[in-house]
């Protein structure tokens, strides 16, 4: 398929100014990084230059000046490697940033005064390559940026001896496009290492719930086992060996992002034991197609439980709680229910609340929904888990 003249321009101009228009976009939405700005200025001044060569070259379009077409060609491509070079120097945080950019334009003034044009591409082409090099001590997505400027090198040769007329926008289009593909392995980098920072703060949340949920749970406890020890003997032997247990299990479990849900499981049966006891209510769990295979998150299932014990059984003699699981495409999805009273068990700020939806995000990232409501027979949370 070929191209007509106006038809190349078309596409060249296309892609400089969208790529410009996305760094544009970048510069105003993520922290105001110079750097995307001055890409985006070495995009827009080529696309200047374009609009340059449909003039002749000894055209004068700025009469005050005497400035011809031709020096203002000249202009936009040294406007734009001084871009080229600021946009190197801050993207990779070259030392001395401040004072080579002012030298760098200082040089390129000097060049447009007395140096030819070819020259100059030349030179400027070289000092990015320098700063390529240099930056790949640092930053090995610099080679991307080294590739393109040899590229456009390249591609410049070719257009000087007449065999490849648009030989040097083709080498800006393959220069720009790798620093696209550097700035968007970037971005990519950085939402990665911002999502991990995410899951690291969701991991301290947690440390610091747990901190502020277990001495409440042994206070009461001990409490308890003081007033047992005294009234009956066997029920304290009981509730020591479930007190026992849940401790064993919160030990072994309490640091790790997924268990099996059959762990849970069995902490909650100490879990309710315990609770049984200090309550003076018959608690009663049952589950429905839970699996050995299944993984969960810590104490999202217990603390679940332990709302509804908290809220729903006040004056209750006896309580059963559900867990139950079925797949719904890609998703699976966990219901824990119980049968007590409707109180409002959880809100926007409860500390429960916090601790489950701290743990889901630590171990599914945005993959989840969680919904907590009364329904006619008491209280259902549902989690919804997707790959």
């Amino acid at each position: 398929m070929n191209f007509t003249l106006n038809e190349s321009i078309l596409v060249i101009v296309s892609i400089l100014v969208t790529s410009g228009c996305f760094n544009v976009a970048l510069y105003f939405g993520y922290h105001r990084k110079l750097a995307y700005l001055f890409f985006a200025f070495y995009c827009f001044f080529h696309c200047f230059k374009i609009y340059l060569k449909t003039y002749q070259d000894n055209e004068i379009l700025i009469p005050l000046f005497s400035l011809t077409a031709f020096d203002l060609v000249y202009l936009s491509v040294l406007m734009g490697m001084i871009s080229l070079s600021a946009f190197l120097a801050l993207r990779f945080e070259q030392p001395y940033k401040s004072l080579l950019i002012p030298a760098y334009i200082m040089v390129s003034l000097c060049f447009f005064f007395f140096i030819e044009e070819l020259h100059y591409i030349f030179f400027s082409l070289g000092i990015a390559m320098i700063q390529s090099i240099y930056a790949l001590r640092a930053n090995k997505n610099a080679m991307l940026i080294l590739v393109g400027l040899v590229g456009f090198a390249i591609c410049e040769g070719p257009a000087l001896a007449g065999v490849l007329n648009w030989g040097y926008f083709v080498g800006v289009i393959f220069l720009i496009l790798c620093m696209v593909l550097s700035s968007s392995i970037e971005l990519a980098a950085q939402n990665k290492e911002y999502q991990n920072a995410l899951l690291r703060s969701a991991r301290l949340e947690n440390q610091l719930l747990k901190t502020t949920i277990q001495p409440h749970f042994i206070l009461n406890s001990l409490t308890s086992l003081q007033e047992l020890i005294e009234h009956d003997p066997q029920k304290a032997s009981n509730f020591v060996h479930d007190l026992s247990k849940e401790f064993e299990l919160f030990a072994k479990i309490s640091d790790r992002n997924l268990i099996p849900v059959m762990d849970e499981i069995a902490l909650i049966n100490s879990y309710i034991g315990i609770m049984s006891v200090r309550k003076s209510v018959r608690f009663e769990l049952k589950t429905e197609n839970l699996s050995d295979s299944d993984d969960i998150p810590p104490g999202v299932f217990l603390t679940l439980i332990e709302n509804g014990i908290s809220h729903g059984y006040e004056n209750r003699t006896k309580g059963t709680f559900r867990i139950s699981k079925f797949e719904n495409g890609n998703s699976i999805v966990y219901r824990v229910s119980n049968d007590g009273d409707v109180s409002g068990e959880f809100n926007n700020s409860g500390i429960g609340l916090n601790y489950v939806l701290a743990r889901l995000k630590e171990s599914y990232g945005e993959n989840f929904k969680f919904e907590s409501s009364a329904v006619s027979f008491g209280w259902q949370s549902t989690i919804n888990i997707w790959s």
